[in-house]
């Protein structure tokens, strides 16, 4: 969290010459800075009782990695993430959607793809259709977010304009929240809730790959977030 928005806060009486000067910060301001600083200013008056929460301590937990190698940034797009589909209302499905997350970036080390993305050029059923949108559109965040298109919902659906900017600022601003459209379309949360772990891999990854080390990374976000 910014914090001179918090000391800004903190001071705030209602004044106009305050007004005045809220306005002019929030014009400047990216609107995922806002968002989550709303978020947390209300924390104390709109507690997430009962709803799954995870730290950087819990990162460290689930993945084996040092809790100084993720970012608050990380950590609080993940929980919006599971707030804003559902998935932390239950610890045992955040466990499933966990971890196929983590099967998926190699225990949250990987939130862009690797490759260079110049695949992805000229595939008009990604949205791809002007210069460079291949590698400006490849793969972000923890479901790989993938073309123009793709990138596009996004945008409207966060109201973020800058999405478009392309992978390097979606990876590094919503490694969790990319996926939030893909999860809600194709009803994931009903899945786990009627089917259960296996479905929800399948669903994922349309198949059996990686199976065995998504179970075992279910039973460690089982041991870690099941109360």
């Amino acid at each position: 969290m910014t914090s001179f928005l918090i000391d800004a806060a903190k001071y705030y009486a209602a004044q106009p010459h305050q007004d005045r000067a809220w306005e002019e910060l929030e014009a400047k301001l990216p609107k995922h800075l806002l968002d989550d600083f709303k978020a947390a200013y209300r924390g104390s008056q709109e507690p997430s009782v009962g709803l799954v929460v995870l730290t950087r301590q819990t990162f460290a937990e689930l993945t084996g990695y040092r809790a100084d190698l993720f970012t608050d940034q990380e950590v609080s797009d993940c929980n919006r993430m599971l707030k804003e589909t559902g998935f932390a209302k239950d610890p045992e499905l955040a466990a499933m959607l966990m971890a196929n997350i983590l099967h998926e970036t190699g225990n949250m080390k990987y939130l862009k793809e690797l490759a260079s993305g110049w695949a992805y050029e000229g595939r008009s059923d990604l949205g791809n259709t002007q210069p460079g949108d291949g590698p400006r559109f490849k793969g972000a965040g923890v479901l790989q977010l993938t073309g123009r298109f793709n990138y596009s919902r996004l945008s409207k659906a966060l109201d973020d304009p800058k999405v478009m900017d392309g992978v390097e600022y979606v990876y590094k601003t919503y490694p969790f929240r990319s996926a939030v459209v893909w999860i809600e379309e194709n009803n994931l949360l009903a899945i786990a809730q009627t089917e259960g772990f296996d479905a929800v891999c399948r669903k994922i990854n349309g198949g059996w790959n990686g199976y065995q080390d998504r179970k075992s990374k279910f039973k460690i976000c089982k041991q870690v977030l099941v109360p």
